[in-house]
């Protein structure tokens, strides 16, 4: 189901637009490929590394985290592949991120995320990169200058200054569409290139002026009325809307045909035959959104129509729906929380049957906040129009509940949650879910603090209990994770994309990112033993170092190595010189593997 939507300007970049891109962009070919002469090399480089696929159209990611290299394209030729390395690498300040194919699969879309830290200054910066897997070239674009400076002044008082330069991009099969966005301090200031679209032709991606993007206005109070068919329709302000029989609303209002189509103006193909039964309004800052029930087949399907301040409509999206089978099925809500905050409400129910002819139930509801992030694509006659496109954040991951009785037991069950071995006063910050004891049922491992969050926080692991009927607390390591204050400019845990909890394969990873001007990072891997019912750390990996010297503190050394090669170094240089070794030393990535059973996470 296409998600097409309303532009939600975001409050992103800098002066002067530092995302302001040049007029053409070309395709650069890619570096000259390696040859592979069996299809076990291809799976060989699978394991170590992540794989394009380019005739299959496949992403593999390596059986371990890559923690240093480049991704690799292979494409077959004749009887043997070629291996091409892509224009993306990861090391200790620069990771990349393979997103997916373009729907007609002739390119990969891809993004290269860098930091770089100096003297009083942290820079953050996304290139986006679009990948020819045909003429195997590639173009790149940066959609992402994130630059924050500080300065220390005479009376040791600090002084910020941030800027922030950002695009919403869209791309389709014949074109890249750019919104930019640009702040200083906080406050949206007006970019050098507000917004372009590019034809995506063989040799470069062209600016195209046949078609006009432009953001949306924001800072609407008041909102006319909705065009067409419902002024005429009754709106009920109901605070949740589930799918369900359309028999339980006949009493509703249908929308009449004329209407229908102007509400589902972006997506007509997908809801042709589809039957408007009821809507709700919702509260939105900029226009207004309208929940809606969507009779089509066998299902019923939740929409969420977006319009702006003028009462134009922007978007179709789904936001719930009900589907499934008789052993899994899922039923979405949309809900409102008591303080008006937007939410989705997602019911998994899944039947599990064990070896003596019991039946166990598990049912999850999770609850996700409905985020907002502008898209352009293009609409008829070439013209590019914005919508909105909507990712979840998980506001309440904990509402887990299983239960087991026999085949011909009656009801009422006991379901058991896994908040009730939540200690008292303490809230979910993280979750991780994974089978960590390989036993086929999902285990959790939460991060627990207080509700200001303001101390250290525990670590909490959980199992499903071997009978499925109930969660069982393994371990609870209270004060284990450091607070939110406790990594100088960075909560230690905190950082999205960089550090945080989470389970890989049967793996616990525990990630932390702190520090100010010197900066440490660590990863520490647990595995579950069974045996001993205990979790062991099997690898642990660091690495420490001055983010504003250490550009300037290689250079050094490196010019130091050059004069060894040439004359002995004076006294100081040669103190010089084992210092920096030292800190390079450091700054270097270290991976300590140890014995299974010698480092228990429970001492």
């Amino acid at each position: 189901m296409r998600f097409a939507a309303y532009l939600l300007v975001l409050a992103l970049t800098a002066t002067g637009c530092a995302v302001a891109q040049d007029p053409v962009i070309p395709f650069v070919p890619l570096e000259a490929p390696d040859t592979l002469r069996a299809a076990a090399d291809v799976k060989a480089l699978q394991r170590t590394n992540a794989v394009v696929d380019a005739d299959q159209r496949s992403l593999t990611e390596p059986q371990e985290p890559l923690e240093e290299g480049s991704p690799v394209l292979v494409k077959q030729w004749g009887d043997r592949w070629l291996a091409y390395a892509l224009p993306l690498y990861k090391d200790r300040q620069n990771h990349f991120e393979l997103q997916r194919f373009t729907s007609d699969g002739r390119y990969l879309i891809a993004e290269q995320r860098s930091m770089n830290f100096t003297r009083g200054q942290e820079l953050h910066v996304v290139d986006l990169y679009l990948i020819d897997v045909e003429h195997l070239t590639y173009a790149s674009l940066t959609i992402l200058e994130d630059n924050f400076e500080w300065e220390i002044d005479e009376q040791e008082v600090q002084h910020d200054h941030r800027t922030r330069d950002s695009s919403l991009v869209s791309i389709t099969e014949t074109h890249v569409h750019v919104v930019n966005g640009c702040t200083v301090n906080g406050r949206s200031v007006p970019c050098a290139v507000p917004a372009i679209s590019y034809r995506i032709t063989p040799e470069a991606l062209v600016p195209d002026a046949r078609i006009s993007v432009a953001p949306a206005a924001s800072g609407a109070s008041q909102l006319p009325a909705p065009p067409g068919g419902w002024d005429r329709h009754a709106m009920r302000p109901n605070q949740r809307l589930c799918p369900g029989p359309v028999a339980d609303h006949t009493d509703r209002a249908v929308v009449d045909e004329e209407a229908r189509i102007a509400l589902l103006q972006h997506t007509a193909k997908d809801y042709a035959d589809a039957t408007l039964r009821f809507g709700s309004k919702l509260p939105f800052d900029n226009g207004m959104r309208i929940a809606l029930l969507c009779d089509r087949d066998d299902d019923h399907d939740l929409l969420w129509l977006t319009y702006d301040r003028f009462g134009q409509l922007q978007g179709v999206d789904t936001l719930a729906s009900a589907y499934g089978d008789g052993q899994y099925a899922v039923e979405e809500c949309l809900c409102m929380s008591p303080t008006g905050q937007l939410l989705i409400e997602s019911v998994h129910r899944e039947t599990l049957r064990d070896e003596v002819d019991t039946m166990a139930y598990r049912c999850d509801t999770l609850s996700y906040e409905p985020m907002v992030t502008g898209a352009a694509y293009e609409a008829e006659r070439g013209t590019a129009a914005m919508g909105y496109a909507l990712r979840r954040r998980a506001v309440d991951l904990t509402h887990c509940w299983v239960e087991k009785h026999a085949v011909d037991a009656r009801p009422p069950y006991a379901w058991h949650a896994l908040r009730e071995i939540l200690a008292p006063g303490r809230r979910v910050l993280q979750q991780a879910t994974g089978d960590l004891d390989r036993d086929g049922a999902e285990d959790h491992v939460l991060v627990l603090t207080n509700a200001a969050d303001d101390g250290a926080r525990d670590l909490l692991i959980a199992f499903t209990a071997a009978d499925r009927g109930r969660f069982v607390q393994h371990a609870l390591l209270r004060e284990f994770l450091p607070g939110k204050h406790d990594g100088g400019f960075h909560d230690p845990i905190g950082e999205e994309g960089i550090s945080g909890i989470g389970i890989q394969s049967d793996t616990l990873l525990i990630t932390q990112f702190g520090g100010s001007a010197w900066k440490w990072m660590s990863t520490d891997k647990y595995v579950y033993d069974a045996t001993r019912r205990a979790f062991y750390l099997v690898e642990s990996g660091g690495r420490s170092f001055h983010a504003a010297a250490e550009e300037s503190q290689a250079e050094e050394l490196r010019q130091l190595d050059e004069q060894r090669q040439q004359q002995p170094l004076s006294k100081e240089q040669a103190a010089r010189y084992a210092e920096l070794k030292e800190l390079e030393e450091k700054a270097r990535w270290k991976v300590t593997r140890y014995a299974p059973g010698a480092r228990p996470l429970i001492k």
